[in-house]
């Protein structure tokens, strides 16, 4: 039986959603402050937890770095804060998803179900890698890293053709559409290197060689 966490101050939500996970077949914890949701952390393991953002002494933004200290557990963001900048400051905290209120009850649990699953599928010893290609933020163990869009290009174009190089010059006529100078390929490659090298033993290592250029060497596990 799954075991989830629902930290929110409002009652009336916190016990429909309590309700509703309850008759889906879940084990379900209540805690209405975060300081009452941090002493849960600590004493249960739970598959997926819901925090609200806007609580009475902690903001869920806050908890979220809190509960990413002692768990790598999916976390859903569940707020009345709809700006996309509201979503990226929640994924950045260490967030899988976020929903904006008002939500269904059904879409609600689909979501969690869809955490659930996704952190089930995960190689536990690579440590968490989820890339959020909407937001342009890449999670490794509860850390993230937001990369500009060109960054993001890079990444993607080196993730998804490992061992495969890239001249510089190709690099800046898919990037740059070749309407900038070529030194700037070099520099955009330190910047993602230095963003990425946290996550080097789960994403793999940019490295480059004279006469061929750049590729992502992926770690061998």
């Amino acid at each position: 039986m799954k075991n989830v966490l629902l930290v929110d101050d409002n009652e009336e939500i916190l016990s429909a959603n309590r309700n509703y996970l309850t008759s889906q077949g879940y084990t379900v914890d209540c805690a209405e402050t975060g300081v009452r949701a941090l002493a849960c952390l600590n004493a249960n393991r739970y598959d997926c937890i819901v925090f609200d953002v806007l609580l009475p002494d902690l903001d869920g933004f806050a908890l979220c770095k809190a509960a990413r200290t002692v768990t790598d557990t999916p976390i859903l963001f569940l707020s009345c804060l709809d700006e996309s900048e509201d979503k990226v400051k929640g994924l950045m905290a260490g967030g899988d998803d976020y929903m904006s209120k008002p939500y269904s009850l059904k879409e609600f649990g689909a979501r969690i179900l869809a955490l659930m699953r996704r952190d089930s599928r995960k190689d536990k010893p690579q440590g968490n890698f989820y890339i959020d290609r909407e937001t342009r933020i890449i999670h490794v163990s509860g850390k993230n890293v937001l990369l500009s869009e060109r960054e993001f290009l890079l990444f993607e174009l080196l993730y998804e053709n490992p061992k495969k190089s890239f001249s510089r010059e190709k690099l800046l006529k898919i990037i740059w559409q070749d309407s900038a100078e070529i030194s700037v390929v070099a520099t955009l490659v330190s910047r993602l290197r230095r963003k990425i090298e946290f996550a080097e033993s789960v994403i793999g290592k940019i490295t480059s060689s004279y006469g061929t250029g750049y590729c992502l060497v992926r770690t061998n596990h």
